[in-house]
């Protein structure tokens, strides 16, 4: 009797070490095929095919696509590569193939452009930022290896530093290999300036959303031209300006409020009178400039300061207005 209960405990502790084995040999023996697959080498890894490979996960078993490229995997041909290196399936999919997807990330001429700008500031001593390239022709698009470090350089640069004229060859990562891209063209060094939305006529004033900024070349750059908006805004053009033209800070003023032969209104103050009369204006001012004004009742003209539009103030509380000529009739 003793035997018997001491056989079975024995059996019942076997049993129970297979089924604890068993248990934790399965995840590593049964897998699940994937309906889609994204790789980044040359190679198709089991791991990449099936959830739940593991140690056969590593194990390559088909070419990957090209870069960029999306292949169809028949499943027969996944499951026949699962078969051959002992990997067992849990279930049989569903499905009949499989999307094998080469991770790349796209070289566009914006890229080359880029790259081009990038080794042409070295060369000239300025930022990337300040160096417009232009192409002769925009080469296509390439697919590089999105595991790369770097996926494209330029390899070579043959500049002429005044004309700016340029051969380059740029070097792109495919993978196993690299593949190179001659693109010609030219760079140039460029400031940005405010320009004008659309035309102006003389007198018009520059409010902040007429302007907005541009880039031209350094060397078609005219002295004395705005560098920045704020010397524009709030500003009359004193000529007319045409919608995109660099603007010279000569070619703006201040907005005038009094205009030569217009109706103004003289302000005498002192404390406790004010006194107003109707005056022509003799020449043109902006705000805070000194005016010569006819006051029609005396006949005279005297001088004050442009205070606002069509007001000029003439005198002080402690000053007489200055004459400056006397016109008879």
């Amino acid at each position: 009797m003793i035997r018997t209960l001491l056989f079975r405990m024995i059996a019942a502790m076997a049993l129970a070490t297979l089924a604890v084995g068993f248990i934790a040999m399965r995840p590593v023996s049964a897998a699940e095929l994937k309906r889609s697959v994204v790789v980044s080498t040359d190679l198709v890894l089991l791991g990449d095919l099936f959830d739940g490979a593991g140690p056969l996960a590593s194990k390559p078993v088909f070419r990957s696509p090209e870069l960029g490229v999306s292949g169809a995997l028949p499943v027969a041909d996944a499951l026949a590569a699962a078969s051959a290196a002992g990997l067992a399936l849990d279930t049989p999919p569903d499905f009949t193939s499989i999307s094998v997807v080469r991770r790349s990330v796209d070289v566009t001429a914006d890229t080359m452009r880029a790259l081009v700008a990038k080794a042409a500031a070295t060369r000239l001593g300025v930022a990337s930022d300040d160096v417009m390239v232009t192409f002769e022709t925009d080469p296509t698009t390439v697919a590089a290896d999105a595991a790369a470090r770097e996926p494209a350089s330029v390899d070579t640069l043959n500049m002429q530093t005044g004309s700016g004229r340029f051969d380059a060859a740029i070097a792109i990562d495919v993978g196993s290999r690299s593949r190179t891209i001659m693109v010609r063209g030219r760079a140039a060094e460029t400031v940005a300036v405010p320009v004008l939305r659309r035309a102006f006529a003389r007198q018009d004033i520059i409010r902040a959303d007429d302007v907005v900024m541009s880039r031209v070349e350094r060397r078609f750059l005219a002295p004395g031209a705005a560098l920045d908006a704020s010397d524009l805004i709030g500003k009359a053009v004193k000529r007319p300006i045409r919608a995109g033209d660099v603007i010279a800070a000569a070619d703006v003023e201040p907005p005038r409020m009094v205009v030569r032969g217009d109706s103004v209104t003289l302000m005498f103050n002192k404390p406790g009178l004010t006194l107003s009369a109707r005056g022509k204006a003799m020449s043109d001012g902006a705000e805070g400039s000194v005016v010569s004004v006819l006051n029609e009742q005396s006949r005279r003209v005297i001088q004050g300061v442009v205070t606002g539009p069509g007001l000029v103030a003439v005198g002080s509380a402690t000053a007489a207005p200055t004459v400056v000529a006397t016109i008879k009739n």
